[in-house]
């Protein structure tokens, strides 16, 4: 660790804890309702329409950002932040009523209210991130972010499971509302941004953040498609009840690929999204053990959140401050999105070839995606001058 990472690192962290903690709790209602929705629809009717619905929850809370736009880069981000959480309390109930309803269409609409409704806490934060990150500590900032979104993946998904076991995947879904309302509240209590641009406008679709919004798209496909992949492993040994711990390893990985990015100077994007196509390639050589896997799961996820945390610093960079919002909601809309295709894709090649042939077409999309963080490098370089 250099001199200066070692005397920046706590007062950085003492800074903007609180953010980082209201970040997390924000996240929340966007990683369990998805799950909590599989559930209950699954519960009451069958496993396919309860994917259908997730997917729709899914797609629903990722693209609310874009959908919102430069408001949440105005002045009144706060206020669109708790009309949406005041609104997912009767979409949330809608849902729940509808559950086992036997039309898709109606099924899927209100599933996708439900997901719009989920207040996009997470581009509000790394907007608050980026305003008040300075280019030395960057780095450091968006590697604590990528590590509270790690913890949101691990905690949430437990969350979960005892919510089901206590009360039942009914009171997993409600839980929603609550979860988003403590994170809307936490975020709303940090000191507002600066008044930049009084209508919120700014130009953030630019070549570069092109590039970073496809190179979101791939990993988005090849994180979904693997982990798909991770789950059908447990299940073809005989232990699905291990896929979730699998999953959890794989996040527990990246947390700590995000501790040592916090403390220690990294590669470039590019280098590190080579390094992680590499690791997820091997994932594949484990998928006639359980522990092979959890093995191999977990030294993937090293990489995993030193790459998507230096996409993020060249988003910050790439942007102008008054467009943050917009731009970090446009990565995440990409995820999303290509999330699903990568669960469909995934789910149809290991249907056919099994879980371990997943492994080398999501390197190959790693690949990409580190080929298209390359050409804002110049913009790292400035990042890391010390």
């Amino acid at each position: 660790m250099s001199t200066t990472d070692a005397a920046t690192a706590p007062p950085v962290l003492r800074t903007l804890l609180p953010l980082l903690v209201a970040g997390t709790l924000g996240r929340l209602p966007s990683v369990t309702l998805p799950i909590a929705s599989l559930l209950l629809v699954a519960d009451r009717t069958s496993l396919t329409r309860g994917g259908l619905a997730s997917g729709a929850v899914s797609l629903g809370a990722g693209t609310i950002g874009l959908v919102v736009g430069r408001r949440l880069d105005g002045s009144r981000a706060r206020q669109v932040l708790v009309v949406l959480s005041v609104l997912h309390v009767p979409a949330v109930a809608a849902f729940i009523a509808v559950a086992s309803s036997a039309n898709d269409a109606l099924l899927v609409m209100v599933s996708l209210v439900a997901g719009a409704t989920v207040a996009p806490v997470g581009p509000v934060v790394r907007a608050l991130l980026a305003q008040r990150t300075d280019p030395t500590s960057a780095r450091q900032v968006f590697a604590y972010d990528s590590m509270s979104v790690e913890v949101t993946w691990i905690g949430g998904p437990l969350l979960v499971s005892a919510m089901v076991l206590l009360s039942g995947p009914a009171v997993a879904v409600a839980l929603s509302p609550l979860l988003g309302a403590v994170g809307v509240v936490a975020v709303a209590r940090q000191p507002a941004r600066r008044v930049i641009d009084v209508d919120g406008t700014g130009r953030w679709v630019v070549r570069s953040v092109v590039q970073l919004v496809l190179a979101f798209a791939l990993a988005g496909t090849a994180f979904r498609a693997v982990t798909i992949a991770i789950t059908e492993v447990a299940r073809l040994q005989g232990n699905e009840a291990a896929s979730g711990v699998l999953i959890a390893v794989w996040a527990m990985g990246s947390l700590l690929g995000g501790f040592l990015l916090s403390r220690y100077r990294f590669p470039p994007p590019h280098v590190l999204g080579i390094f992680l196509a590499v690791s997820i390639g091997l994932v594949g050589l484990g998928a006639s053990s359980i522990w092979l896997t959890g093995v191999l799961a977990f030294l993937s996820g090293i990489p995993t959140a030193p790459f998507v945390s230096g996409l993020n610093v060249l988003v910050a960079t790439a942007v102008a401050e008054m467009a943050h919002a917009r731009a970090f909601a446009a990565m995440q809309a990409a995820a999303t999105v290509m999330s699903a295709v990568g669960a469909a894709a995934g789910g149809a090649v290991i249907d056919r070839f099994g879980p371990a042939a997943v492994s080398i077409p999501s390197a190959a999309l790693l690949l990409g995606a580190a080929a298209l963080s390359r050409s804002p490098r110049a913009v790292w370089a400035c990042q890391h001058r010390t």
